[in-house]
């Protein structure tokens, strides 16, 4: 007898799915497609549910579906180019023998080739450890641990950017990373849980259990040839154009049980039998883990937002400010829009202090916060910087819109009253960002601007030096 590989909640052959109108494409992008033929397309071969390829050498999982539905609306033909790993999928597009990745992630490695779509479905990465080890809300609080992951994700980058100093080996397929937690080799092997769960049921490895659901995530996107501008439009009104009803009907195809019928049933049912009590055991322990894990990530919601935020005045502190900054300069890179920054002083505050205390200084600084919210726009971020310094990052602006904001705020600034002290004045530097620039240098010119505002007589605002 013999029969496919059971799976649990997670696995479907391929189903038809029938769109529901084709795109309101233009008349250019309508020329491309039928220019360009049909659209080839390279995946993840071994990274179910979520896609893969079968023994026939088709297409299978979650995104396969997405993608016969979103050819059906482009009115495009799919061609399925098999590659042997996640890794060669990426030289062949780069070399041009694919047009599309199934799902890709924006890693900066990779733009130079590669463009990706607006994401379709998120899922956040989780940890798999052997039994007995804590819950883990953070993963700062494990970082003297080794961490295995899959070579050539994007996890990779992700988890490395987050965590400077994590420690991260790469294997070359998930039976290989969970055998290495399973033997001690390795503290936890990172995925998502669909994944986990998936590889773990496939390979037999059944007493890991998921200890932590992190908030770094997989933005599931179709990546898209560089040189391919056009089909990366087509394919974002493709997405856009998804339901909810089209997204849901597409997940739960991958939620059930399939096995071949064959001539001899008996074997068969044991080994149904015995994987259905898997399947229980470990949904069950899955929910109970992440029902803790939903309760621990709230709590390090809570944590976080402490961590950001100025006691003081309510307002983003230093922390706070380079996580939006560096939000700020990730969309920007995407979208190739400018943002500037704005560094403002409360002039002669020592002075304000030493005549009425720190406590009517405080008051000030408090009050000015609340001023400096009223007088920006909606999607400008405001934080305090330190002492009586404060920060606006002010996204999709050039550097004449900034010198305009800061010219608007130095005059309002110094028409109000502050009790006890009377009217205060600010001096602004102003910067706008330029391309390959960090987050310190871009910082660095708009304190540098700053001060010149200062050395000139205070009162006023002084653009950086690009």
């Amino acid at each position: 007898m013999k029969y496919s590989a059971i799976t649990f909640g997670l696995l479907c052959l391929p189903c038809s799915i029938l769109a529901d109108s084709q795109l309101p494409l233009t008349e250019a992008e309508q020329q491309f497609i039928e220019a360009h033929g049909p659209i080839k397309l390279c995946s993840d071969p071994d990274w179910m549910p979520y896609e893969g390829i079968d023994q026939q050498g088709r297409h299978i999982g979650l995104f396969s579906d997405f993608h016969a539905l979103w050819a059906e609306k482009i009115g495009a033909e799919l061609q399925f180019v098999v590659t042997d790993s996640w890794p060669q999928s990426l030289e062949y597009i780069q070399a041009g023998r694919c047009d599309i990745l199934s799902s890709a992630q924006d890693v900066a490695d990779r733009r130079g080739f590669l463009a990706v779509t607006d994401p379709f479905i998120h899922y956040n990465f989780a940890i798999a450890t052997q039994p007995g080890n804590e819950f883990i809300i953070d993963l700062s609080q494990v970082l003297d641990r080794q961490f295995v992951l899959i070579e050539g994700y994007a996890s990779v980058d992700i988890l490395r950017n987050a965590y400077p100093d994590i420690d991260i080996t790469t294997v070359g397929s998930a039976q290989q990373g969970l055998r290495k937690v399973e033997k001690g080799k390795m503290y936890g092997y990172i995925d998502t849980v669909p994944s986990i769960n998936y590889q773990m049921f496939r390979h037999g490895i059944s007493h890991l259990k998921i200890s932590g659901v992190l908030d770094q995530h997989y933005a599931m996107s179709v990546g898209v040839r560089r040189d391919l501008p056009e089909l990366l439009a087509i394919y974002n009104k493709a997405i856009a154009a998804t339901s909810e009803a089209d997204r849901q009907r597409i997940l739960s195809n991958w939620l059930s049980i399939q096995y071949e019928v064959v001539t001899d049933s008996r074997p068969l049912l044991w080994s149904l039998a015995v994987s259905l009590l898997l399947v229980i055991l470990l949904t069950y322990r899955y929910w109970k883990v992440r029902g803790n894990n939903l309760r621990l990530r709230e709590l390090n919601k809570k944590l976080h937002t402490l961590s950001i935020q100025d006691q003081l005045t309510g307002l983003l502190n230093r922390h706070g400010l380079h996580e939006a900054f560096a939000s700020e300069l990730a969309r920007s890179t995407r979208s190739h829009h400018t943002f500037s920054l704005l560094m403002i002083d409360i002039d002669h505050f020592k002075l304000i202090n030493d005549r009425f205390g720190h406590d009517a200084g405080d008051l000030i600084i408090a009050n000015f916060a609340k001023l400096l919210t009223t007088m920006v726009r909606q999607h400008d971020v405001v934080g305090r910087w330190g002492g009586e310094e404060f920060m606006i990052i002010c996204p999709e602006t050039p550097l004449a819109g900034a010198r305009q904001l800061a010219e608007d705020l130095r005059t309002n600034v110094h028409k109000q009253t502050f009790k006890p002290n009377g009217q205060i004045t600010v001096s602004i530097g102003i910067a706008e960002y330029q391309p390959g620039e960090s987050i310190e240098e871009c910082i660095k010119r708009a304190d540098k601007a700053l001060y010149q505002a200062k050395h000139l007589g205070r009162n006023r605002c002084v653009e950086a030096e690009t």
